[in-house]
């Protein structure tokens, strides 16, 4: 088959890390072999791809020459293990991610992609390919923060009933971000309230996502305004992870202490705040690092692989509620991967989400 392979040396990697920045596209189109499934493995042939940031954070900084990359996809299954052919015929529709720009047998950049039977999710009459695409790495992430580590009631286990007090009210930081998005919808799926920050360009899209209260991250008393509205504010998420965010979040909710879920290994930098990083790669029940041996280690988490089967075993209705973030699709096929890898990197994409399609 043909797949986008990561093809950077170690000291080029090296070199990108210590100069934040890439040095060429970091990857080439190949003829490599086609996966072959185990015993619980599906095989799928890959008719869309969505993008996301840590694909060419891996590929610029992490992933071995050789390497498949690429994490979301969505397709038909072209293939069974033995202990898959009960759950899964050739042709239905599924979608899922898998942990790509790490070895040579996973990577949704790739004509096709193997997966673990349990971890991908039928996609219904209504949701087309490029839809489907978009509920890997954006949307677990939001389900892992709120449903695991936040305490937001599971969307199928929601009895309809509005709530109003304090506890149930959460700030998400960066609401018009892909995870943003999902998040929002999660949280108001439980009844809870949400209050997000965007651009102003922004707010009517967080709105239409069924954010409640959506307040300017640049204005200057940003903190301010929403601590003088929502002073008992103890949840957040902070979907942006760099710069100030996480420390925004930390002075949203400095009167009732609380946590702040973040992406990236940030600190509040408040007193009481507690900052808590969740990785998506968990949630596919296998151990990982980064740059290993050196790098940061990632035990099995059963509970969060536990977690990801109940999401995507309820999806197939959910996606009637839970909308897909705006999507900007690139038809171009590898071409086009390369093109949305770029203007990632440039930070030339907002308020919609990459989609290629093959």
């Amino acid at each position: 088959m043909k797949a986008l392979v990561a093809n950077r040396s170690i000291v080029t990697r090296a070199t990108n890390l210590l100069l934040g920045k890439s040095i060429g596209q970091g990857v080439s189109v190949e003829e490599v072999p086609k996966p072959t499934v185990a015993d619980r493995e599906i095989l799928v042939h890959v008719h869309a791809t969505a993008l996301n940031p840590i694909d060419f954070k891996f590929i610029d900084f992490i992933s071995p020459s050789g390497s498949l990359t690429g994490c979301d996809f969505a397709g038909v299954v072209a293939g069974a293990g033995p202990g898959a052919a009960a759950m899964w015929q050739v042709g239905d529709r599924v979608a899922g991610f898998v942990q790509g720009g790490i070895d040579t047998a996973h990577g949704s950049f790739a004509e096709y992609v193997k997966a673990e039977a349990d971890l991908v999710w039928r996609i219904p009459d209504g949701v087309d390919d490029t839809e489907a695409a978009t509920y890997g790495v954006s949307a677990v992430t939001a389900m892992q923060a709120l449903n695991l580590h936040l305490n937001v009631p599971w969307p199928d286990h929601v009895d309809g009933t509005s709530k109003t007090d304090d506890d149930a009210t959460i700030f998400i930081y960066a609401g018009s971000s892909t995870v943003g998005i999902f998040a929002i919808q999660i949280a108001k799926m439980a009844g809870w309230k949400v209050i997000t920050t965007a651009s102003p360009h922004s707010f009517d899209l967080v709105k239409r996502y069924g954010a409640d209260h959506v307040f300017d991250y640049r204005a200057p008393n940003a903190v301010a305004d929403i601590v003088a509205a929502f002073p008992n504010i103890s949840k957040a998420l902070d979907c942006f992870s760099e710069g100030d965010s996480t420390r925004f979040c930390g002075k949203v909710l400095q009167n009732s202490g609380g946590k702040v879920i973040t992406l990236l290994d940030t600190k509040t930098k408040v007193s009481g705040v507690e900052a808590q990083m969740v990785m998506s790669f968990q949630l596919l029940g296998k151990a990982f690092s980064w740059l290993p041996p050196v790098g940061p280690k990632y035990s099995v988490s059963l509970s969060d692989r536990e977690a990801l089967v109940r999401f995507y075993t309820s999806l197939f209705s959910l996606a009637k509620e839970i909308k897909a973030p705006p999507i900007t699709v690139l038809d171009n096929g590898f071409d086009g991967v390369i093109e949305g890898l770029n203007r990632l990197r440039a930070g030339k994409v907002s308020g919609s989400k990459l989609v290629v399609t093959y």
